[in-house]
């Protein structure tokens, strides 16, 4: 501020000491320069352009010293030159994503392309649903998402459309995308912006990375402020009794489960539960019967509705020597809502921990 200062002085005093010996034509073309440089002065700086023209037509004026209000209005010129704010570009942005990776923009993006559900329902909540021009088959959540354009899932998406929405960056569950659509999209040279979870205290985090990724930090603040308060509300894993060995079975053919990249797993324990796969880094490992058998869970829970339930008890019937089969606690479980891990999920928990009490220990 004190350079700035003494360099105001400096200019003031100068264009004082050029306006006191100039002649009237050299004042005239000072005062003409000003009119194009400074357009906000372009009243004042006028007024004084017409009496140096008044001046300037008889002998006695021409020579004429200024009196002091135009000197001190071009001092006042010289001051505003300087002070005035120079145009400048926006810094460009720098985003961080939920696996480190650092992405820049020279702007906040506009055009959003999703895909997988729970990037889209976090992408509402963080406030850029608008911004959405594109998503996955099953992003059902919220209600405004049916209404988006469907280009495919994570394991076949429609390309040719992809490229024409000329998206700014599209979002992926890094560990829930098949490699071989990722390596795809790495192709067409679009930014990727990577989502990943682990737990549910990942959510609200998750959340505001995506805000600032698309320029609605400020508005998301309240959002993200709620879901820190519901995740502190959430049961907290129990020292005792010993958890119960929970096996959670979401296909049959392959045999799919959850590994510990996928929420279920912090659900599970959450709930006096114990994931007998959460050791295999993966969110939806394929495992074997014969391995399931030599980890003996207490439960098996089974992603699945009744008629499909009632046939995958049949299967493990020949596996009498498996806990939950010995004591019939193979139970039927559905909460999209844990599945599509957005911050829905957080409300999926209650049922998961109801069903889990009742299991006889």
């Amino acid at each position: 501020m004190q350079n700035v200062l003494v360099t105001v002085c400096v200019v003031v005093a100068a264009v004082y000491a050029v306006w006191s010996l100039a002649g009237a034509g050299t004042r005239l073309r000072f005062v003409e320069f000003a009119l194009r440089r400074l357009p906000l002065l372009h009243r004042p700086l006028h007024a004084l352009r017409a009496r140096l023209l008044a001046a300037s037509g008889c002998k006695a004026c021409s020579s004429h010293k200024s009196s002091v209000p135009p000197v001190l209005l071009l001092g006042v010129l010289g001051f505003v030159a300087l002070s005035a704010p120079t145009p400048s570009h926006a810094a460009p942005l720098r985003v961080t994503d939920d696996t480190g990776a650092v992405l820049t923009f020279q702007r906040p993006v506009t055009r959003i392309v999703s895909l997988a559900p729970g990037a889209t329902e976090m992408l509402f909540t963080a406030g850029a649903g608008q911004k959405i021009v594109a998503t996955v088959t099953r992003a059902d959540a919220p209600e405004a998402a049916k209404r988006i354009e469907r280009i495919g899932d994570a394991n076949a998406l429609v390309y040719p459309r992809l490229q024409a929405l000329k998206p700014d960056v599209i979002v992926v569950w890094k560990d829930m995308t098949n490699e071989l659509v990722i390596e795809s999209l790495q192709k067409i040279k679009i930014p990727i912006y990577y989502v990943s979870l682990r737990t549910f205290a990942d959510i609200p985090r998750s959340v505001e990375r995506l805000a600032v990724l698309a320029g609605t930090a400020a508005s998301a603040t309240a959002a993200v402020r709620e879901l820190d308060a519901r995740v502190a509300k959430l049961p907290k894993a129990p020292s005792k009794p010993a958890p119960l060995g929970v096996f959670y079975m979401m296909l049959d053919s392959p045999l799919y489960t959850v590994g510990s990249r996928h929420l279920m797993t912090d659900a599970i324990a959450r709930c006096g539960g114990r994931n007998i796969y959460a050791d295999i880094d993966f969110p939806a490992p394929i495992v074997e019967f014969k391995d399931i058998k030599k980890r003996n869970p207490d439960v098996i829970l089974m992603e699945a509705q009744p008629i499909t339930a009632r046939d995958w008890r049949e299967r493990w019937s020949q596996f009498s020597g498996v806990k939950a089969v010995a004591n019939r606690q193979l139970l039927p479980f559905v909460e999209p809502r844990l599945n599509r891990m957005g911050p829905s999920a957080i409300d999926g928990v209650e049922g998961l921990c109801k069903l889990l009490r009742n299991v006889p220990r």
